[in-house]
């Protein structure tokens, strides 16, 4: 099988390592979500679909979000 001269190998490559890394960070996100605890019924399901369907913005806003919640929850109320 020939090489496509519209695109170099390089470039190729490069695709590839990106792609494989968007994958990974997904995959880490869904098991973060299965793990929670908190996380039950139709949270559930809109996280996963979030994640699958929004490869990067979705897990990068599961991670934010988790941990703003999980701040919330260990600090007191000031007041």
């Amino acid at each position: 099988m020939d090489a496509n001269p519209l695109i170099p190998t390089a470039f190729d490559v490069a695709v590839s390592v990106v792609w494989l890394i968007v994958c990974a960070y997904a995959v880490v996100a869904f098991i973060s979500v299965v793990r929670d605890r908190r996380v039950v019924g139709i949270r559930f399901l809109l996280w996963f679909l979030v994640i699958a369907l929004v490869p990067v913005i979705g897990p990068t806003a599961w991670f934010v979000l988790r941990r703003r919640e999980a701040e919330s929850v260990a600090r007191p109320p000031a007041g």
